[in-house]
């Protein structure tokens, strides 16, 4: 740490030279990033707002209210603008929220202390992290020629300690998107939380010109969706997004937070 200040233009004069190795998105050098750049009305929004807290929703509840409607226009886009959720920091943290809430309700109602998750084997890391965090089991379930979820695999190995199901829609390396519609239907059959990570397929898939599957809650066995604007949204980073089908299914994370004037949060 220098003991004495430098003037701004001399910090920003650093600051570049520092970065000029980093690449850009103007540059067209990017290739097969899951980012976008961020509009630039986006970024005079986010630069203007940077005290904003929506965790504190008593000191900033326009704010807040603001990202329930960013929530509503996403449960639109994904089938079910009623739909409860939160703006994250990305699709890793949303993923955790997801997989906690699954614990944490099979806990609650069926006394499963530590659970399994199904999800391929092609899953985003953020899974196997979510799994050490919370202590639950991960079975990772083969990909087929197509490099999707064994759906026969994958209902081979529910039993009676399975929690959650993770589909893709949209994988990391390929785009590739699970027989959601037969994971919906497996969920059901087994009362299972099936967590849809829509984190790169849900700013794209719905905007498809040709016929698409169903992937979102437009079935009825999916729980949760993890979807990022800060991918093909055109949003600046850091903003995910974690939808819930009904508020009921977050209340298992709920915290009640007695200094914050808002109090509950989940």
């Amino acid at each position: 740490m220098p003991e004495d200040g430098v003037p701004e233009e001399a910090v920003l004069e650093e600051l570049e030279a520092r970065l000029v190795t980093d690449l850009t998105y103007e540059s067209g050098q990017i290739m097969g990033s899951m980012i976008s750049a961020a509009h630039p009305l986006a970024q005079k929004v986010f630069a203007a707002h940077l005290e904003t807290n929506v965790g504190d929703p008593g000191l900033f509840p326009a704010t807040v209210e603001l990202e329930a409607e960013v929530i509503s226009m996403l449960g639109d886009l994904l089938g079910r603008p009623e739909a409860h959720g939160r703006l994250v920091s990305g699709g890793s943290e949303a993923n955790v929220v997801a997989l906690w809430a699954a614990r944490n309700r099979a806990r609650d109602e069926k006394g499963i202390e530590r659970g399994r998750v199904i999800c391929g084997a092609n899953a985003h890391v953020s899974y196997d992290k979510a799994a050490d965090l919370l202590g639950i089991e991960l079975v990772k379930i083969p990909v087929t020629e197509s490099y999707v979820m064994d759906i026969d695999a994958a209902r081979a190995a529910v039993d009676d300690k399975t929690i959650a199901l993770v589909a893709l829609a949209g994988s990391t390396d390929l785009g590739a998107v699970d027989p959601i519609g037969d994971l919906s239907d497996l969920a059901e059959e087994r009362g299972l939380h099936l967590h849809v990570d829509a984190a790169f397929g849900g700013f794209v898939l719905p905007f498809l010109s040709g016929p698409v599957p169903p992937f979102d809650f437009q079935l009825s066995g999916v729980s949760s969706i993890t979807v990022d604007p800060h991918k093909m949204g055109l949003s600046v980073q850091p903003a995910g997004g974690l939808l819930f089908r009904d508020a009921a299914l977050a209340v298992p994370v709920q915290v009640d937070v007695p200094y914050l004037a808002g109090g509950a949060t989940s």
